[in-house]
């Protein structure tokens, strides 16, 4: 079973010694491409290099919500010529998070705006983070739809209500471990409503590992149990799921190149 991971965070310290067998162990399991998603200035950095050095590491440049105190309009400029650089498939990840964040909300209500307007001018895919925020999100975002190129809303976790709302706007998916924990219902059950293209899954490592490795170190080489519980959800094969997500991975970001 071949796929794609479409969002990880392989520069994060969870991997430092052990890097080199995190991607072997993909190979091994059959991913053949990864989004490595920056968080900001010195990851953005991080990931460039690392395309460089593999290119099926796909990078993406951003600005994290949690990292967005001290943002101002002066670090844009550099931003946004990042978007320019040689393999860069996104903008993002970008967005709100008020579980994390809720001590500065306000910053991040200040910065998702200014952060939007570098993404409507490179004229790439978003990469949203959304988490406890969303009648924020949609409101913040209302003036910005028509300029950006697509919206996807990486480790969803929406509910039926969101998630309508957010598919009438013409949102990606990207589902992530979280859908294979047993609490987890309800979040499952937005995955049958989504269209086939618009549908991707991700690791979000180091973060979310799928059952029955939760609360370990998530890595690539375990989205294949991620890709069985989103088969389940749309009643397909493993195979069938990998293959679709993968496809729509590969479109929605337009990756080329030399895999894993």
């Amino acid at each position: 079973m071949e796929i794609i991971d479409s969002h990880a965070h392989l520069f994060l310290p969870e991997f430092e010694g052990d890097y080199p067998g995190v991607l072997q162990r993909a190979r091994e399991s059959g991913v053949r491409r990864i989004v490595n998603v920056g968080l900001g200035p010195r990851t953005n950095a991080l990931v460039l290099d690392a395309f460089r050095e593999t290119p099926g590491l796909h990078p993406t440049v951003g600005w994290h919500p949690n990292s967005v105190e001290g943002l101002t309009e002066a670090d844009l400029p550099p931003l946004a010529s990042l978007l320019d650089l040689p393999g860069v498939v996104a903008f993002g990840e970008i967005g709100l998070d008020y579980y994390r964040g809720k001590d500065f909300v306000e910053t991040q209500r200040k910065a998702l705006p200014m952060l939007l307007e570098v993404a409507a001018g490179g004229r790439k895919p978003v990469i949203i983070h959304c988490r406890e925020a969303w009648d924020d999100f949609f409101d913040l975002m209302g003036p910005h739809w028509a300029s950006l190129k697509a919206v996807l809303l990486h480790c969803y976790s929406g509910d039926g209500r969101v998630t309508k709302k957010a598919l009438d706007l013409g949102c990606h998916f990207s589902y992530a471990g979280a859908i294979t924990y047993k609490n987890a219902e309800a979040l499952r059950d937005t995955i049958p409503m989504i269209p086939a293209d618009r549908l991707l899954i991700e690791t979000d490592a180091p973060f979310l590992a799928p059952v029955p490795k939760r609360g370990k170190r998530n890595e690539p080489a375990l989205l294949a149990l991620t890709a069985e519980s989103l088969a389940r959800a749309r009643g397909l094969e493993p195979a069938e799921a990998a293959a679709l997500t993968s496809e729509n991975a590969v479109r929605l970001f337009g990756l080329t190149g030399p895999g894993l």
